[in-house]
């Protein structure tokens, strides 16, 4: 069987923790079905899906010619995808980053290189806190409070989905910078 893999910014542990502690003074717990766990918390850069050993090796392989410096990522507070009243996604935005825009053009046309990919979504960076509406009750999050936090990306990440496990997400890979 093919396990699915995705490439990804892992949010520090620090902020990480930040953004828990304010996620569980809303009511996200009762009207979302899905909450990562601290350690589960990323940027996607690019969803590969399910794909052989054989082709996640060739993968790897093409990110040791990618050439990237490190750079600054800030927070940019609670938002979502979908209806107001019952988003399908809640998330913490990121301010715009044409460094991080970069990267994930770079990781894509990578990918593509190896394998056949849709090019054609958009990248919108974000973190996400609460996925699948599943309640009845309104959402509440007046109490979600979490300062802007910036932090520094050196590296990428190559994580395996293991839907069973918590945290879900095994690091595989990873790809640090080439320049500082």
């Amino acid at each position: 069987m093919k396990s699915h893999y995705f490439l990804g910014i892992k949010v520090p542990p620090s902020i990480a923790k930040s953004i828990v502690e304010a996620r569980n003074k809303t009511n996200l717990r009762e009207t979302h079905k899905t909450l990562p766990v601290a350690e589960d918390l990323h940027i996607t850069l690019f969803y590969v899906g399910a794909i052989e050993q054989a082709v996640l090796e060739l993968i790897i392989q093409s990110f040791q010619k990618i050439d990237w410096s490190s750079f600054i990522l800030t927070t940019a507070g609670l938002e979502h995808f979908g209806n107001d009243l019952t988003p399908r996604v809640m998330y913490i935005g990121l301010e715009e980053s044409d460094s991080l825009n970069h990267l994930q053009q770079d990781v894509m046309q990578k990918i593509a290189n190896v394998i056949e990919i849709n090019t054609s979504k958009d990248f919108h960076a974000h973190i996400t806190i609460a996925k699948k509406w599943a309640s009845a009750a309104s959402l509440l999050t007046d109490d979600f409070l979490l300062t802007k936090e910036s932090f520094e990306v050196s590296k990428f990440s190559i994580f395996k989905i293991n839907p069973t496990s918590i945290p879900r997400y095994e690091e595989v890979g990873s790809i640090q910078c080439r320049r500082v």
